[in-house]
C-alpha cells in the first residue's frame, strides 16, 4: 500500500508565494464580480422604476371657420361670420369670359362651377367673397387649361398684379389691386394645381394682408 510519503515532491524556491499572490487575486476578482452583479440589479431596478420623459401633447388643428366646394376656410378676419347659404351654379366659358348672366351652359360650350360663400359683417352688410371656379365641360378649342387661363383673366378684369407670385397651401397666389369709387381694392387669386380658380376677394375696407390671410388659410377639405 501506498503512503503519502510516496508522493512528496520538491518545491521551487518562490512556488509559495506565487499560490498565495494567485488566492489573493482570485479573491478581489470574485469581490468583484459580486459588487458588479449588484450594481447591475440596482441599475436594472432603477431604469424600471424611472418614470418615462412626459411628452407634450400633440397641437390639434384649428378648427376650420368653414367650407366652399371642397376647400377648407381656415381664417376669416375679424368681426365676420359665414353666411349659411351656398352659391353654386354651372356656367359658360368663353374667350375670357364667364357668361354669368343666368343662363346655363348648352352642350357643347366650355363650362365651369362657379361656388360662392360669403362673409357678412355685424350688420349684416356683404363683406368677403370666396369665389371657387372650376373647370367642367372641355371642348375641342377649349381644353381645361384653357378655360382655366380664361377664368383668370375674366376674375381680374380691371385689377393689376402687385408683386410676384407666392405659394399657398391650395396653390399659387397672386396679390391683384384695383381702383374703385370707394378706393383701392385688392384680391388673391389662387391657381390649384388641377386648374381650379379660387378668387378671394371683397369690398375696399378689406386689406391686402387680410385677403392674403385668408388665401393662406385655405386648403383641401
Amino acid at each position: 500500500m501506498l503512503s503519502k510519503s510516496d508522493f512528496d515532491l520538491p518545491v521551487p524556491a518562490g512556488f509559495t508565494e506565487r499560490v498565495r499572490r494567485g488566492v489573493r487575486r482570485r479573491r478581489r476578482l470574485r469581490v468583484l464580480a459580486v459588487v458588479g452583479c449588484v450594481l447591475l440589479g440596482l441599475a436594472g431596478i432603477s431604469v424600471a422604476a424611472w418614470p418615462e420623459p412626459r411628452r407634450a401633447p400633440l397641437e390639434s388643428a384649428a378648427p376650420a371657420v368653414g367650407e366652399v366646394a371642397g376647400f377648407r376656410i381656415g381664417y376669416a378676419p375679424p368681426g365676420l361670420r359665414l353666411d349659411p347659404r351656398v352659391s353654386s351654379s354651372v356656367y359658360a366659358v368663353t374667350e375670357n369670359l364667364l357668361v354669368n348672366d343666368g343662363s346655363e351652359a348648352g352642350p357643347g360650350q366650355a363650362s365651369a362651377v362657379v361656388t360662392m360663400r360669403i362673409f357678412v359683417k355685424a350688420n349684416g352688410g356683404n363683406s368677403l367673397f370666396i369665389t371657387v371656379l372650376q373647370p367642367l365641360g372641355t371642348t375641342p378649342r377649349a381644353d381645361r387649361a384653357t378655360i382655366t387661363r380664361w377664368l383668370s383673366a375674366w376674375s381680374t378684369i380691371g385689377m393689376e398684379q402687385v408683386g410676384g407670385d407666392f405659394a399657398v397651401p391650395a396653390g399659387s397666389a397672386r396679390l391683384m389691386r384695383g381702383q374703385t369709387t370707394d378706393g383701392p381694392k385688392h384680391q388673391v387669386l389662387i391657381t390649384t394645381a388641377d386648374g381650379t380658380v379660387i378668387d378671394v376677394g371683397g369690398n375696399a375696407e378689406l386689406t391686402a394682408a387680410e385677403l392674403t390671410s385668408v388665401a393662406t388659410g385655405l386648403s383641401r377639405g
